[in-house]
């Protein structure tokens, strides 16, 4: 319980702090680039164009889902999976990457999981923005979409942070851990249904495997916000479930942090 409470104090104790560094992130991540900032709309666009040839045109011939154009249906996932897939990889690396500018100064290591995936929260925030834009010009939007995209974004963001803990933890210890979660982030891509419907048709085992991964609760949370203005899944057992695992993640999360981060400068 103290190295809950030691977390929890410096997170709430260095809230400007976090939000001054996550935008300093935002700039030096972009800053060696000419086209800048511009790389925050490129980038997901090309990933989004291949994805949307193959699974869209290639495999499915165009075909719509649930009555809803393939591509809409595409960015309603994948763009929160953006937001995943950048904090995992970034927070597990997070505190090994800065040690070295902060191990001589009286700094909260704990903030700087936080601080790196508020930056990737800016970058996902703009993106859910176009998003918005798209879905109103298609089908509209209602209230209720809105407080289930709200919901979503916070449930998204405490579940990375916990898992952040953990993983930065872990991976400043034994380096071969940063990789292994690369490798592990992209069989979660085709775990989650981001480029395809679950079908209640599908194997037992492989549907039980696919809904204990939390991702798969947030990606239908996304979607079931932005076409269906629908937010049922929040009253489900599976919320329950979800943030069982968010709070347990913590904990461990937190204990893992306070126990070793006296010794992370022994493995710079």
């Amino acid at each position: 319980m103290k190295a809950i409470k030691s977390v929890i104090k410096e997170q709430l104790d260095n809230l400007y702090l976090m939000g001054r560094l996550s935008i300093y992130e935002i700039k030096q991540q972009y800053a060696a680039s000419t086209l800048g900032i511009i790389w925050v709309f490129l980038n997901p666009l090309i990933q989004i164009f291949v994805y949307w040839l193959v699974f869209g045109l290639g495999i499915r011939g165009g075909a719509p889902v649930e009555g809803v154009p393939f591509f809409v249906w595409m960015i309603c996932g994948i763009i929160p999976w953006f937001f995943i897939n950048g904090s995992i990889i970034q927070g597990s690396n997070s505190i090994y990457a800065k040690l070295n500018t902060v191990s001589k100064m009286n700094f909260p290591l704990s903030v700087i999981p936080t601080y790196i995936i508020l930056s990737q929260l800016y970058t996902h925030l703009v993106l859910l923005a176009v998003l918005i834009l798209i879905v109103i010009c298609i089908k509209g939007i209602s209230i209720l979409s809105i407080v289930g995209l709200i919901y979503c974004i916070l449930s998204t963001f405490s579940f990375l942070i916990a898992l952040a803990f953990i993983t930065s933890t872990i991976s400043t210890i034994s380096r071969d851990v940063h990789l292994f979660i690369q490798s592990i982030t992209r069989m979660l891509f085709y775990l989650t249904p981001v480029l395809w419907k679950p079908s209640e048709h599908m194997n037992s085992i492989f549907a039980f495997l696919m809904k204990i991964n939390p991702f798969y609760y947030v990606v239908e949370g996304y979607r079931s916000s932005l076409l269906h203005g629908s937010i049922n899944f929040i009253g489900s057992l599976y919320t329950l479930y979800f943030w069982g695992v968010t709070i347990i993640l913590f904990v461990i999360g937190a204990m893992f942090h306070i126990r070793f981060r006296k010794q992370f400068v022994d493995y710079l």
